[in-house]
């Protein structure tokens, strides 16, 4: 009986084995796949993804391959793209083709099962509930609710870093925390909450937990039956923190519908109730199932939890350079006293800002916010770079390589606003080629309308209020320290000096 045992076991590893084979060598036949180093089957370029910082590796690595880069993590196929014309290409004139999202444990736990605008893949029914959510952004966009809610959270958190500071160098994770969680929490939500709130702390606690938990990525996400007979401590985490968060924001959700006025939209959540309300009154049955409470939560939490982590790191870098770099924080600070004075900004100031808008745009480029981004799922064989990319490969756009790209930015490591000046000393759009902090495309992010203008008046109300500096001794870093998967760096051990500005 052991022999036969071991003689069947011998001939499924034969067999799959040989299927492995046929299938490699069918597809060397059948496309032209793009170069990349050897990988173990199955295991794939472990040297590579057992890094942290892999977009940096990958852009050392385009230097030899070019490029589009063939990669296998595990037994899963991934292509990366490392230059601003690659990317154009599949995102904008291949449009639909590489739309798609891969299917993952993690992105299932988090979205409860791609029901989210972010991680679902694409379709007729993500079409359909990116049209909602950008009719909401759009609606609340107008008006000055945005001003409004900035400047009442900002002189928040800025009287709390104020009294910080009159004790020494401040940490800046919490504040910024504070600044963005509870800003979008407003946004979402309509309740102005008081920071310290144990609503808002909720949330933020359990988004921290999450992060922590998918650090470089779950074993799951390469071999997703252990889930189910073994799983991981870090599985576990992140499931019972997603329960507990969507249980929350149902009650947050049912609540809305309770106190719901058509006439009276309070905020993003009364905006997508208005939609499914008006589905209701023209008996749209298909629209009103699309609009169930399971999707409405899922899309709320997508601008909730998508604008944080990015919204405070591009604050965090913002005030790295700043700090780091006085005469920059100067000019922008004379830009802001002229322009504006010691009353509140506002969205109008904008085009009268474009040396510290330009400061901004520099930071998105220069900081290393979200290296590789959002993995891409090609929906159909299709091409990029001269090479064929079948159905269903795994496809990441190295940003980092786009921002460090010297066709485009000359001393790339260097924080120079003025690359996106006119000799005017004003916003130059014909500047913008090869900087793609928001993508590109059919899957650009969902709130870049609210995030550029919403992120450089929090910068604005900063400068206009402190001298910000490093402490005495410590000279400027702004490299990079590894945060998770997806290429996400933060400075290093960040503390920073605020003092009033005489007035």
């Amino acid at each position: 009986m052991l022999l036969l045992n071991l003689l069947n076991v011998q001939t499924v590893l034969v067999a799959l084995t040989v299927g492995l084979l046929v299938y490699v060598i069918r597809r060397r036949f059948i496309y032209r796949l793009p170069p990349g180093p050897w990988a173990i089957p199955l295991i794939g370029n472990f040297e590579v993804y057992t890094k942290p910082l892999v977009h940096r590796l990958i852009l050392q690595l385009s230097e030899k391959y070019g490029p589009v880069i063939r990669f296998s993590f595990g037994p899963i196929t991934t292509v990366f793209l490392n230059n601003y014309e690659v990317v154009m290409e599949a995102l904008v004139k291949r449009k639909a083709d590489f739309a798609g999202r891969p299917a993952s444990v993690t992105f299932s736990l988090i979205s409860e099962g791609y029901k989210n605008i972010a991680l679902a893949s694409y379709s007729p029914m993500w079409q359909y509930h990116r049209r909602v959510a950008m009719k909401a952004l759009r609606n609340y966009l107008q008006g000055d609710l945005l001003e409004k809610l900035t400047q009442d959270n900002m002189t928040k958190v800025m009287n709390m870093m104020a009294a910080e500071a009159e004790k020494g160098p401040i940490e800046l994770k919490s504040h910024l925390d504070n600044i963005v969680f509870y800003q979008l929490f407003t946004l979402c939500f309509g309740e102005n909450k008081e920071i310290g709130d144990p609503d808002v702390e909720f949330l933020l606690r359990e988004k921290d937990n999450v992060n922590e938990a998918i650090g470089n990525g779950l074993r799951e996400d390469l071999l997703p039956f252990l889930k189910d007979v073994y799983p991981s401590k870090r599985y576990i985490i992140i499931k019972e923190a997603a329960d507990r968060v969507f249980s929350f924001l149902n009650r947050l959700l049912q609540k809305h519908q309770e106190t719901f006025d058509p006439n009276n939209i309070r905020d993003l959540c009364d905006h997508l109730l208005l939609a499914r309300s008006e589905a209701e009154k023209s008996g749209d049955d298909e629209s009103l199932e699309k609009l169930n409470d399971t999707y409405l939560v899922q899309t709320l939490s997508d601008i909730f939890f998508a604008g944080v982590d990015t919204t405070r790191l591009t604050l965090e870098w913002f005030l790295c350079f700043i700090s780091g770099l006085p005469e920059i924080q100067a000019k922008c600070q004379a830009e802001i006293d002229k322009t504006i004075g010691r009353r509140c900004p506002s969205i109008a100031d904008r085009q009268a800002l474009s040396y510290t808008e330009a400061c901004l745009y520099e930071t998105m480029r220069a900081g290393v916010i979200a290296g590789l981004g959002v993995p891409h799922l090609t929906i159909c064989d299709t091409q990029v770079g001269g090479y064929d990319i079948p159905k269903d490969t795994v496809v990441l756009i190295n940003h980092f390589a786009l921002h460090r790209d010297t066709k485009y930015w000359k001393d790339p490591e260097k924080f120079d606003p003025l690359r996106f000046l006119d000799e005017n000393g004003k916003m130059d759009p014909t500047k913008l080629d090869s900087w793609l902090p928001f993508s590109a495309g059919r899957r650009v992010c969902l709130g870049e309308s609210i995030a550029k203008p919403e992120i450089l008046m929090m910068c604005v109300h900063l400068l206009q209020r402190f001298e910000i500096s490093l402490p005495e001794g410590v000279k400027p870093n702004f490299a990079g320290v590894h945060r998770d998967v997806f290429g996400t760096e933060s400075p290093a051990d960040l503390r920073i000096v605020v003092k009033e500005r005489l007035r």
